[in-house]
């Protein structure tokens, strides 16, 4: 593990999330060899309106490709730690405000939300467990939030239980996706934290 993680400095994961925001999304299908939609839909199938708040939501991927399964207006409030996710989530926003969608972004931590109790009839979270410092406190604020028989839906990388496949997943994560992620966004250093997060 790297110093960052072993630190889970939450400032200094923000500050590399801002820099590969731009980069983002591109990086991921290249990453995950396009299997991140398909998990990404089963999520989606998951959660209910009419109020989804997606933690940790990014780029809104999971929020918009819930958005475009739906018949009837929705809500949907994107919760990240990090300003230049959210304005990148932002500026696809108004295809779905024209179909009478509601959408709200909120610049906060996972551990502690800013919404009143029994306010939300879902809750996700792609990929962003493992960068939560406090998760009790984030599960927490999660089961404040929902509503009585609301749902809690986690997508998050876990390794191969086949001893093979687990020592090949390894041999990616620690020696190809830094330097792959690296090369593509400059930014080796934020891949080499996403594989020692996964793994952990």
């Amino acid at each position: 593990m790297n110093d960052l993680y072993k630190e889970r400095d939450g400032s200094a994961v923000k500050t590399l999330f801002g820099k590969i925001a731009k980069q983002y999304d591109t990086t991921n299908a290249i990453l995950s060899f396009q299997m991140h939609t398909l998990w990404n839909q089963k999520l989606v199938h998951s959660v209910k309106g009419p109020i989804l708040l997606d933690l940790c939501a990014g780029t809104g991927e999971i929020a918009y490709r819930f958005l475009k399964k739906q018949h009837t207006p929705q809500q949907v409030i994107l919760l990240d730690f990090c300003p230049e996710m959210l304005e990148i989530a932002k500026t696809k926003k108004h295809v779905f405000e024209q179909q009478g969608h509601t959408l709200q972004f909120i610049q906060a931590d996972a551990a502690s939300i800013p919404l009143a109790d029994n306010s939300v009839d879902s809750v996700s979270i792609a990929y962003g467990i493992r960068n939560v410092v406090d998760r009790t406190s984030c599960l927490k604020e999660v089961h404040r939030v929902l509503k009585p028989g609301g749902t809690f839906s986690i997508l998050e990388l876990t390794e191969p239980k086949r001893p093979l496949l687990a020592k090949l997943h390894r041999f990616y994560l620690n020696r190809l996706l830094p330097k792959i992620g690296g090369f593509l966004t400059k930014e080796k250093e934020a891949y080499q934290y996403l594989s020692n997060s996964i793994q952990e």
